[in-house]
């Protein structure tokens, strides 16, 4: 029968030296303190090792890995915890937890054999083979061979898990010893072996929490991957002297790709020693197929197959955890709350809560300290291929269903929030706006998008390959007030680029146009003012198609603003009062104050500054009643433009202060910048060097955060002002 499992005394050599199974056999022989003790058959995993010459402490640890790396963090904590086991002569538990192969024996072992001097009385080890039941190791057994490596004759050893317990805990007492428990499945497995009182240190290495030894006050250490230098420097060293040294791009890669897991990067080096001829990029290219990389992970050697780590860890879920579990393998994104995993489950939060929490305790799912969950990412790939294996198509298809609509339904909720007076084509809008509000707040909302944003990003490409195109643009719409306020522009056009081609396939001209002009609005924000002009045109004659009349007057308010950019703000004045006719026969209050904020704009680039106040205070009354932060701080942006333009760099000035505690109030990051920008400029004008150095710094992290091309231009004037002044540069904070 094989010793242990895939993490066996196992884990500790396979998964950081890349090595054999350290054997099979039916003897255990071991020389205690001058009494030889010889047992006969034992199965499972308990390991005597015969002792070094001269060596007078018992230890029957496994040898530690050579390629040992990183975990300086957990072996501080374990040198520390040994420490108080000496100065107080009080008996520690520490319980090592983490997925398959992620090196936890290799660190347990690693700790022990360090501080063999520190535990003259011996140290102790049984793999207990929890996750392999063919292989599992009984307490009893275990007991009975540590009593015979204590010297107990074999006919004084009882029969019964009771009788040898107290025997056990007769025979430590009052020593000082040290006790590995590797690959635990249960409390009560771990329990029966517990030694009497004396200064004890007892390690445990599972995959699961056992919570239920938590009346013995455990230190519970939760072992994480490696870091990437760990990884890379991992990967290296197993291929040291075996083939040619690999480029820093092609380790860091390798270790990327084996999620930086100790048994995966085994894997990898090991492929990469038995084929020395073949390209570690050509592995790297192979790897790289996300559908492919379990099994690239888990061939030829069973003890160093990934996916088999995994399927132990599997088998032992209730039959609705592991059906949570094979459904989240479906989430497309990096994380999800308990709600996402309802929706997809179909089932109650609640329900779904438990189910969670079987998936944590066995190290498949990794919890974060905000209520959301994450599976690395070879778990989930694993997740996936078993939703692919036991799920029939059409449950699949259900579940995506239920996900989809979920974070649909959410986004819409947010983004009503942020907006509420905004016109959507989408109809779930209309609808959310009579159920009770979702988000307590514009500031929840935001920071639900935000958080959701990878995962809604995910979703739009879903939704667009499996055929859900409808669901496509309608999710991108419901992001229209998080690109508005956060900018992030490679994602604002990567989702709405793909709307477009959803929307294309539907062949309705309303939800192509809507996906044109946010592009347009996006490629104006980057200064792409003929190719946001072209989209724009596009956009309207498609609402001219649809008859969507809202949607014409949206398309003439960005072809007015590309008017303002091209310096033609009598056009813009034109197309701003037809888009303002519009939406005042539409009986649309928001659209009306926004075309006379427009229509400031244009008339102040006309020179025509009392005539744009006057737009500007009809504008400001509405978004301030309204509660609208972000549009409020654009029109002050607005108004103290036209004090600079007329001279009044005072009331410029006082303006500009309230448009920056505005902006910030409505966490608008391309406003705030904007304002440190326009305070940064009025200072120069002043002669106020170092206050405009602090805005214009501001403005430019901001700037840069965003990846605007206003970035450029603070360059410019903080170079400026470097070959004027040889002040310092400013202080952090305010001037």
């Amino acid at each position: 029968m094989r010793v242990g499992d895939n993490e066996t005394g196992g884990e500790a050599q396979r998964s950081h030296r890349g090595g054999a199974h350290p054997g099979t056999g039916p003897r255990i022989t071991g020389d205690v303190h001058g009494a030889a003790v010889q047992a006969g058959a034992i199965y499972g995993g308990v390991h005597i090792h015969r002792p070094e010459h001269g060596e007078r402490v018992l230890c029957q640890l496994p040898l530690a890995p050579s390629g040992f790396t990183d975990r300086n963090e957990e072996l501080r904590l374990l040198t520390r915890i040994g420490a108080e086991v000496e100065e107080r002569r009080q008996s520690r538990l520490v319980i090592v937890t983490g997925t398959g192969g992620v090196g936890k024996t290799a660190l347990a072992t690693t700790f022990l054999r360090q501080t063999v001097a520190d535990f003259p009385d011996g140290q102790l080890y049984a793999d207990l083979a929890g996750f392999s039941p063919a292989e599992a190791v009984e307490p009893e057994q275990a007991l009975d061979t540590f009593l015979r490596a204590l010297g107990v004759a074999p006919a004084e050893i009882p029969h019964g898990l009771a009788a040898r317990a107290a025997l056990f805990r007769k025979h430590t007492k009052d020593r000082r010893m040290a006790l590995l428990l590797d690959n635990a499945i249960s409390s009560a497995q771990v329990r029966s072996l517990l030694p009497g009182e004396g200064a004890h240190l007892v390690v445990v290495t599972t995959r699961l929490r056992l919570t239920g030894l938590i009346d013995h006050r455990p230190e519970f250490i939760d072992i994480h991957p490696l870091e990437a230098a760990a990884a890379i420097s991992l990967i290296n060293g197993l291929l040291a002297g075996r083939r040619a040294t690999l480029s820093a791009r092609t380790s860091r890669e390798l270790a990327e790709l084996g999620g930086r897991l100790p048994l995966a990067l085994c894997a990898i080096a090991g492929r990469l020693v038995m084929r020395p001829q073949r390209s570690a990029e050509h592995m790297v290219a192979e790897l790289g197929e996300e559908r492919r990389r379990l099994a690239v992970l888990s061939r030829y050697e069973e003890e160093t197959s990934v996916r088999a780590v995994f399927d132990v860890s599997y088998s032992t879920l209730p039959r609705s955890a592991a059906r949570l579990y094979r459904l989240l393998g479906l989430h497309p994104g990096p994380g999800f709350d308990a709600s996402a995993a309802a929706a997809l489950a179909d089932i109650d939060v609640f329900d779904v809560e438990e189910q969670l929490e079987y998936l944590v305790a066995a190290s498949l799912l990794g919890e974060r300290g905000d209520g959301r969950f994450a599976f690395h990412d070879l778990v989930r790939i694993h997740a996936r291929d078993r939703a692919h294996e036991h799920e029939p198509a059409h449950e699949r298809a259900a579940a995506l269903d239920r996900l989809l609509g979920y974070y649909l339904r959410t986004a819409v909720a947010a983004d009503l929030t942020l907006g509420p007076g905004r016109w959507h084509l989408n109809p779930m809008f209309e609808a959310a706006r009579e159920r009770p509000a979702v988000f307590d707040g514009r500031e929840e909302a935001l920071a639900w998008l935000e958080t959701e944003l990878p995962t809604l990003r995910a979703l739009v490409e879903l939704a667009r390959t499996s055929g859900r195109n409808e669901t496509a643009w309608q999710l991108c719409e419901a992001m229209w007030e998080l690109f508005s306020l956060h900018r992030h522009y490679d994602v604002w056009l990567e989702t709405h680029t793909t709307g477009l081609a959803a929307a294309e396939e539907l062949g309705e001209p309303a939800p192509q146009a809507r996906m044109l002009v946010a592009l347009a609005v996006a490629r104006l924000n980057l200064n792409e003012v003929e190719t946001a002009a072209q989209l724009v045109q596009r956009a309207h004659d498609l609402w001219v198609r649809a008859g969507h009349r809202l949607g014409q007057a949206a398309a003439l308010e960005y072809l007015g603003v590309t008017d303002i950019i091209r310096n033609t703000p009598r056009c813009a004045i034109l197309r701003f009062a037809e888009a303002l006719r519009i939406f005042e026969e539409e009986d649309e209050p928001r659209g009306v104050a926004m075309m006379n904020r427009r229509l400031e704009e244009a008339h102040r680039d006309a020179g025509e500054h009392d005539t744009a106040i006057r737009y500007l205070s009809h504008a400001c009354e509405y978004f301030i009643a309204t509660n609208d932060d972000y549009v409020t701080s654009r029109i002050l942006v607005g108004l103290a433009d036209c004090h600079i333009k007329a001279g009044e760099l005072d009331q410029a000035g006082s303006t500009l202060e309230q448009a920056l505690q505005v902006s910030q109030r409505a966490r608008a990051r391309m406003e705030i910048a904007r304002v440190h920008q326009m305070l940064g400029e009025l200072h120069m004008l002043r002669g106020h060097v170092p206050p405009s150095r602090h805005h214009l710094h501001q403005a430019l992290s901001r700037y840069s955060e965003l990846g605007a091309p206003e970035a450029e231009t603070i360059r410019g004037h903080l170079a400026g002002l470097e070959r004027e002044s040889d002040q310092e540069p400013p202080e952090e904070g305010p001037p």
